[in-house]
């Protein structure tokens, strides 16, 4: 594997850049916690991803294979326009990575191997996180560009945080007592090891607070605390907006607006988030789980995905400007009114005086996906499934979360849809069926619109319904597909979506 690597770095040298060293435009906020800080002993890896390069989108890395070498798959974050570069994913071998810039480690080059490289052949390579330090060996020889931070897990207990200049690296065993402590390690855009000058040390103050609050509350980090409390957090040296609506006004802008360009850990330049949950030492790396945010935190919702689903949906991969970046995009200009003033985003977009707002919307159907994840992460323990039924739950589960999304009203007030953060319990009878079953819809509101969409056991939707919920109200399916073929036997998912709630159950067909 190190021959391998070695081999893979020196191939990078042709790429190397003869631009000058950039600005400082990359001001990522990230996390590393161990299972001695998590709820369920698993690690956990975050990145808030700041750039100004606004169109992201995630990517699915098959496996290449030649005679002499073998690469590993994974889902990464990149840039639309450059997919070459990743910056924060996940491998088939449970090994996890993101980086941060370094803003204090008074090195800077034109020339080396930049972040995006370096963490894609990571992810291309790495199982442990002492592989992915022999890649740091190699390029302290060779030259990186710029400076990072980077974390990385593996799926064997290890955990590191690796602060890095031109030549040479610091590491942070993350298990250590050293720094925070509590099995976790937060960053913003400075290193410990570097000088004084803290760039972004009120995001990290914050971070730091949010977490040792719920510490101390003897509640471990969770992926809902991160995506919810720490990837969406507006408080600033100003004022802690919070609990929303907030009503004050910051540096003579209109009441309700928050100054979020540098110490908000939701900035106006937060463009992707990914937290990957990790597995217990033994697990089957398969479990690794990332649950993925694209565009600005506070008015999107995270998809969960899976390296074994061999695929990301295409509303997070699709087109350079794929179809939830350009959701969110048409929310943010609601965001965002002052237009010469895009440091300043209007809180009153997200919860209003009339307590209604996006996170209305969004915050319930979050959290019914993330219910369904654990739901079907306990039955998986269990039994792993095969990669089709991967890509099935996934399928279902990202066209759930954007069907609701794109109900959500894009001007407010407007009454919220009934949305509870209980699951819908949803049936259909009889099952197994041979000619027709019923698909119950009473556990929905009454008149409230439903989607229902007939998944086959390799993620393919074969058959959609539009209904309403309500007491009496169900949907017969006669077992065949769009173009009324009669299908075979076997297992097929039924989805039922309505505004922030989802549900997926299992049917046999039996002929």
């Amino acid at each position: 594997m190190r021959n391998l690597t070695v081999c893979a770095l020196l191939l990078l040298i042709v790429f190397q850049s003869d631009s000058k060293t950039p600005p400082r435009v990359g001001e990522c906020t990230l996390g590393i916690f161990t299972g001695q800080a998590t709820t369920d002993g698993r690690p956990l890896l975050w990145k808030n991803r700041d750039i100004l390069n606004g169109v992201q989108k995630f990517c699915y890395y098959a496996p290449t294979i030649t005679m002499y070498d073998t690469t590993m798959s994974f889902i990464a974050n990149a840039a639309s326009i450059d997919t070459t570069r990743v910056y924060m994913g996940v491998n088939s071998a449970g090994f996890a990575i993101i980086n941060g810039n370094s803003y204090n480690l008074n090195d800077q080059m034109i020339d080396g191997i930049d972040d995006g490289f370096i963490i894609k052949i990571a992810l291309e390579r790495c199982r442990t996180i002492f592989d992915f330090e022999h890649i740091l060996d190699a390029t302290s020889v060779i030259g990186r560009k710029d400076c990072w931070n980077y974390g990385a897990v593996d799926a064997f207990g290890n955990a590191a945080l690796y602060e890095c200049a031109n030549y040479t690296y610091v590491k942070y065993n993350v298990a250590d007592s050293v720094g925070e402590g509590n099995g976790l390690i937060l960053r913003a855009t400075f290193s410990f090891s570097g000088n004084s000058d803290y760039d972004g040390l009120p995001r990290y103050k914050r971070a730091t607070e949010l977490v040792r609050q719920r510490l101390l509350t003897h509640q471990g980090i969770d992926p809902r605390f991160i995506l919810q409390t720490l990837s969406r957090d507006l408080a600033n040296p100003i004022a802690n907006p919070y609990p929303l609506p907030y009503n004050g006004t910051q540096n003579g802008r209109p009441e309700g607006f928050i100054c979020v360009h540098d110490s908000s850990i939701n900035r106006e330049t937060s463009r992707s988030v990914m937290v990957i949950r990790g597995v217990l030492p033994g697990e089957d790396p398969r479990l690794a789980t990332i649950y993925a945010v694209l565009g600005q935190p506070v008015l999107s919702v995270a998809y969960p995905l899976w390296v074994e689903s061999h695929s990301v949906p295409p509303v997070l991969n699709q087109g350079t400007y794929t179809p939830m970046y350009s959701q969110v995009a048409a929310r943010r200009a609601k965001l965002y009114t002052l237009h010469d003033d895009g440091e300043y985003l209007d809180s009153r977009y997200l919860i209003g005086k009339d307590s209604i707002g996006v996170l209305t919307y969004t915050t319930p159907l979050e959290t019914t996906i993330l219910n369904a994840v654990e739901t079907y992460m306990t039955s998986w323990r269990q039994n792993i499934p095969n990669s089709s039924v991967f890509a099935a739950v996934q399928n279902m589960l990202a066209d759930s979360i954007y069907n609701a999304y794109c109900r959500i009203p894009l001007t407010f007030p407007v009454p919220p849809l009934d949305m509870p953060i209980a699951e819908i319990e949803l049936k259909n009878y009889p099952n197994p069926f041979n000619a027709n079953t019923t698909i119950d819809l009473s556990q929905f509101a009454a008149n409230e619109p439903v989607d229902i969409k007939i998944y086959d056991m390799m993620g393919r939707e074969i058959r959609s319904f539009s209904s309403a919920g309500g007491d009496n109200s169900h949907v017969v399916w006669d077992g065949r597909d769009r173009d009324a073929k009669s299908l075979s036997s076997g297992v097929y998912f039924i989805n039922a979506a309505a505004s922030g709630r989802s549900a997926t159950i299992k049917a046999l067909l039996i002929k």
